[in-house]
């Protein structure tokens, strides 16, 4: 038998020790705004507020000091075109005074919030969205400038848990009836990586719960806004940390849904949210304390032989740096704008009109290029990383990335930055039936390109640091 190392006998975890400021602000939009976000939906307005919205930043300063982050955190949808996404991002880029490389936006994903695209003007409720839109801006300006006001010397540290409230949600029946719907036998991710922020006297200020799971508990017959599940789950966290801001940080889960889902009571939502509120606090729970590791110490006999494990002493890392990882992605044959025109102006039934309207933008916003450009997030905060794609992979894109950094702790997030749809593992492109390969522009094999190009921007990012 070999025999061990005793130096190797080290648990610890990821760390990054720097200025970190913390604000949130309410932006729950008004009562009957439009909300349509289910094809089976029958009602256009919201009825009624199930939970606030939230919109919150976490301003970022390492060992640089010329260098400072915002991740601002919405509790709204998704971005319906490059064009939403960079008219929002313009007007808080010019209000706040930031530049554009330091802003990082996400998405929590709700499907049961307010529609803010533009094109939904005439339907029930859209008047409200223009006005909703300003609260949006100047909630995220608020909690920018705050954020930054707030800052302070503090820790970040993370630790991985385990919640089974995701499952996958790709389930095929035959040859042709493929669903959106839990698959008992279909692969999952139960991963929840938990990120605690301290204060120079180790008092929690902030938390972050990165999980996987679309927040789809609630479906068409619920007419409420709502955050689903993550509002729960914060309030579970809040409750038990004092009150300090838990921040969403939504994975990659394009195969992942809730167990319960699609349903119309917010009870489920929130108890899907507990579900995973109370896993964080486990894991939260557990952690060491900032900036120690714990090491084999000692052998002690007592009947058995013991052996003991200590805490010593462990600087956090200063280190924080951010790049962007750029894919040429090639679309798959997409329809031409006169094609989709002719099909919106031949179409009577509701839900599939929607849903022609929602290729046409995107096929708008594609032009008539044969590929795009993917711009992928890196942040390196000490020994952590935050990917954020503009985009909704799978979950083995998350599982693939962390399994080539197992040193770290890898915060993956969707819709940063804006959002290109679905990227899918290739051979998900076998059953070409399943929604998310419907509507996804690109060919297989390019969440694998995206993969293998985010994966070499990280590990230059880790070289560099020695």
């Amino acid at each position: 038998m070999n025999k061990k190392n005793l130096a190797d006998l080290v648990i610890r975890q990821s760390e990054f020790k720097g200025e970190i400021g913390v604000a949130k602000a309410d932006i729950t939009p008004p009562d009957g705004i439009y909300s349509r976000s289910w094809g089976s939906a029958k009602h256009d307005a919201a009825e009624g507020i199930h939970r606030p919205l939230y919109v919150t930043s976490v301003f970022i300063r390492g060992g640089d000091p010329k260098l400072e982050l915002y991740l601002v955190c919405f509790d709204l949808g998704w971005w319906y075109d490059n064009a939403h996404e960079m008219e929002i991002r313009e007007r808080i880029l010019k209000q706040s005074g930031i530049r554009n490389d330091q802003l990082i936006t996400h998405m929590g994903h709700t499907h049961s919030g307010p529609i803010t695209n533009l094109q939904n003007l005439h339907r029930q409720g859209g008047d409200l969205i223009p006005p909703y839109r300003d609260k949006i801006v100047e909630g995220a300006v608020k909690v920018i400038l705050e954020s930054k006001a707030a800052v302070q010397p503090a820790v970040a540290s993370w630790a991985s848990g385990r919640c089974d409230l995701a499952r996958n949600r790709d389930l095929v029946l035959d040859s042709e009836t493929f669903l959106c719907s839990v698959n008992p036998d279909g692969p999952s991710d139960d991963t929840v990586l938990v990120g605690r922020v301290t204060d120079a006297n180790g008092k929690i200020i902030a938390t972050m719960v990165n999980y996987a799971c679309h927040p789809v508990s609630l479906g068409g017959g619920n007419k409420m806004i709502s955050p689903d599940y993550y509002g729960a789950m914060r309030e579970v966290v809040e409750r038990d940390t004092g009150g300090a801001p838990c921040f969403f940080l939504h994975g990659a889960s394009g195969d992942m849904t809730p167990l319960r889902s699609y349903e119309s009571d917010t009870a489920i939502a929130d108890q899907n949210g507990r579900q995973l509120g109370y896993a964080a606090l486990s894991t939260l729970t557990g952690m060491l304390p900032p900036e120690q590791e714990i090491a084999f110490d000692r052998i002690e006999d007592s009947g058995a032989r013991l052996g003991r494990w200590s805490l010593r002493p462990k600087p956090a890392s200063t280190a924080l740096k951010i790049t962007r990882s750029e894919t040429a992605l090639p679309y798959v044959n997409l329809p031409t704008e006169a094609e989709l025109l002719e099909q919106l102006k031949n179409c009577t039934d509701r839900p599939l009109k929607e849903r022609i309207e929602r290729r046409l933008m995107v096929r708008r916003d594609v032009g008539e290029g044969k590929s795009r450009t993917v711009s992928t997030t890196l942040v390196q905060m000490g020994d952590a990383f935050l990917v954020g794609a503009p985009a909704e992979p799978y979950s083995a894109y998350q599982k693939e990335i962390r399994a080539r950094f197992p040193g770290h702790a890898v915060m993956v997030l969707n819709i940063v930055n804006g959002n290109v749809g679905y990227l899918a593992p290739a051979d998900t492109y076998q059953k070409p039936g399943l929604y998310q390969i419907k509507i996804s522009l690109f060919q297989p094999g390019c969440m694998e390109q995206v993969i293998d190009d985010t994966t070499k921007s990280m590990k230059k990012l880790e070289d560099a640091n020695g």
